[in-house]
């Protein structure tokens, strides 16, 4: 699976139903300072040894956008996962 076609997929199914779904910016490096920033405030959130999310930036063709989204999967199965409220970090698309 292409985590990042996959993700376009869902991100465009949930914008027939809600006009900005998620966090997104004109410049992937706005994407990448504003993802990372979300995936330290993660790890600090839900990770014992406060290690970031693991995170993807990455364009989305029909808005001519950049997005980003966070590895929550990797982030609950650490064995330093405290646990927590998941919409905690809110606004960015997970997987």
């Amino acid at each position: 699976m292409n985590i990042i076609e996959n993700l376009i997929e869902r991100i465009e199914e949930y914008r027939l139903t809600n006009k900005q779904p998620c966090k997104n910016y004109a410049t992937q490096q706005a994407a990448e300072k504003a993802t990372a920033a979300a995936a330290a405030a993660a790890g600090k959130y839900f990770d014992r040894n406060a290690q970031p999310a693991r995170y993807v930036v990455f364009y989305n063709p029909a808005w001519g956008r950049w997005v980003g989204a966070m590895d929550y999967n990797e982030l609950f199965q650490r064995k330093t996962c405290t646990g927590g409220y998941v919409g905690a970090i809110s606004g960015f698309y997970t997987y």
